[in-house]
């Protein structure tokens, strides 16, 4: 049955921080494996003042230099009051004595089409700003999202409530929706199609399982075709660096400083490259990696996500009253064992499936301060009730979820195209090394497989014209291997590395030794002479 959109959420619970800590201090040593290559790392934070010896500098990037951000002439975007609006939906608190002013507006994007259905004329932007100042006093910082994730306009409303106060103080934020996001909403996959996408199994007995998947791939690309015609293969990563380059004009700035998450930083990547002159402040925060194919990509987030539900295992079990004991993988193998057996029916009628249990699972790894409450969610499924689970599958499923454009995204950003024998030959294969995420990964990967293949998708290379900027990874991501991101950073060139020792989906600004170092890039134009590593 389908699944209700739109349900609350209940508040996370916080993250015991010692223990969690703990646990990836624990990951981190376990995981390293032969002498390093990578350039001298200046350590921030806790370690800093251990007697040991600083590495030497190393010689600052030649090049560009960091460019003065300018104010710029907005006055070509018909910016709208919304504060009111906004501050009823903004998912965390403003602080006291920070009095914020939010203003939306809509963006006009390509319409060029072959057939004329062409749907997208507009994304969404959102201006966010303190109010001892009109808006177009400080330059703008765009913001920009991943597409399976928050969206920009919203990312930059959150931000705009936890970043410290000086950054506000130089600089407005304006949040910039994908197409297919937001107001613009890609919504063309069948709700039913969607929800058996997510319920197929392909590590269960089901010889038919691959087969089944690939019709639902096809029904969903011919549904998405009726409605978007040619443009199906515009929602990606290269049309997202124009309408980066095309904010920038609009906002009358020479350079636009920016702040990008997941594929959101492959697309500011995509843009550094093509428009080097028009490049600010850069912060890519957790880039996916540029050098493997979608084959080497859903591999390395296997790993990922195995590495990270260890480590929300292991936090979890260092609590007192872990709902999952000690043996919290074993625990979850269980209930999708129990699952395929018999699926669960929440309070409307939906289903939990096996496939489905994992993928709320995935989705919770994102978020360590919310760990506590995945798994009580767990827990609570393993006594027959799915609500906790199944709210996570909002994110996917339900009234902004985000299925449609994470699909269109992935697929239209590469040429591979992967057959039903060879998933099911990954799925055996990954099965051992990959016991949990594996198969999610391989459904994925089939997925792609009716969906048009692009023309020229979008390729990250090096950006050596472009000043130097600021590539953010984290230890622990259920999304891409730490090694993936420093390769992200090796590839462009002027860039350098902060790595931070934590864990969940994206590092700014969850710590202080990462916002001290970003904030610096961005307010004083100052670039770390070596690659900086942050405690967890």
């Amino acid at each position: 049955m389908p699944r209700t959109a739109g349900r609350p959420r209940g508040p996370a619970a916080p993250v015991a921080l010692a223990a969690l800590l703990a646990v990836l201090a624990l990951l981190m040593c376990s995981c390293a494996v032969g002498p390093s290559s990578r350039p001298p790392v200046a350590v921030l934070g806790s370690g800093a003042g251990s007697g040991a010896p600083e590495p030497p500098p190393r010689p600052a990037p030649k090049g560009p230099q960091v460019p003065v951000p300018d104010v710029g002439d907005a006055s070509g975007v018909d910016f709208i009051d919304c504060t009111d609006d906004m501050q009823a939906v903004l998912p965390v608190p403003i602080p006291a004595g920070r009095a914020l002013r939010f203003e939306c507006a809509d963006m006009p994007v390509d319409t060029d089409s072959d057939n004329g259905r062409r749907r997208q004329s507009s994304i969404g932007l959102m201006r966010v700003s303190l109010t001892d100042q009109p808006p177009q006093a400080r330059p703008p910082l765009l913001v920009l999202g991943d597409s399976d994730g928050e969206t920009g306009t919203l990312r930059a409303a959150r931000l705009a409530a936890q970043v410290p106060l000086a950054l506000l103080q130089h600089f407005t934020l304006v949040g910039m929706d994908r197409r297919g996001e937001g107001t613009s909403r890609l919504d063309c996959a069948p709700p039913d199609v969607r929800e058996d996408i997510l319920d197929t199994d392909l590590a269960s007995p089901d010889p038919t399982a691959a087969d089944r998947l690939l019709d639902d791939a096809r029904e969903v690309v011919q549904e998405c075709y009726l409605t978007e015609g040619d443009t199906l293969t515009r929602y990606d990563t290269a049309d997202t660096a124009q309408d980066v380059e095309r904010a920038r004009a609009l906002l009358g700035v020479h350079t636009l400083s920016a702040l990008g998450l997941g594929d959101g930083a492959r697309a500011l990547e995509v843009w550094a490259q093509s428009s080097p002159s028009s490049v600010g402040r850069l912060v890519l925060d957790a880039p996916p990696d540029p050098t493997q194919d979608s084959i080497g990509a859903a591999e390395a987030r296997a790993t990922a996500a195995e590495a990270a539900f260890d480590a929300f295992g292991q936090a979890c079990a260092s609590r007192p009253g872990c709902p999952l004991g000690a043996n919290a993988r074993g625990t979850v193998t269980q209930l999708a064992d129990q699952l395929r057996g018999r699926p669960q029916t929440g309070p409307d009628g939906e289903q939990l499936t096996a496939s489905a249990m994992l993928h709320a699972v995935l989705i919770g790894l994102d978020d360590p301060e919310g760990w506590p409450a995945l798994a009580s969610a767990i827990a609570a499924a393993q006594t027959g009730n799915p609500t906790g689970l199944l709210q996570y599958l909002d994110q996917l499923l339900g009234l902004n979820g985000r299925f449609d454009l994470a699909l269109a995204t992935r697929c239209n950003d590469t040429t591979q195209r992967v057959s039903p024998p060879q998933v099911t030959a990954l799925v055996a294969k990954w099965r051992t090394a990959h016991p949990l995420f594996g198969s999610l990964m391989a459904q994925q990967l089939l997925l792609c497989t009716a969906w048009p293949v692009p023309s020229d998708p979008a390729k990250v290379g090096p950006a050596d014209a472009a000043p130097p900027m600021l590539v953010l990874t984290t230890a622990v991501s259920p999304r891409v291997p730490e090694q993936g991101y420093q390769r992200a950073a090796d590839q462009l060139g002027p860039a350098r590395v902060v790595n931070w020792e934590g864990a969940g989906r994206g590092a700014y600004p969850r710590t202080p030794c990462v916002t001290a170092a970003a904030n610096a890039l961005w307010v004083d134009g100052t670039v770390p002479r070596a690659s900086v590593l942050c405690p967890p």
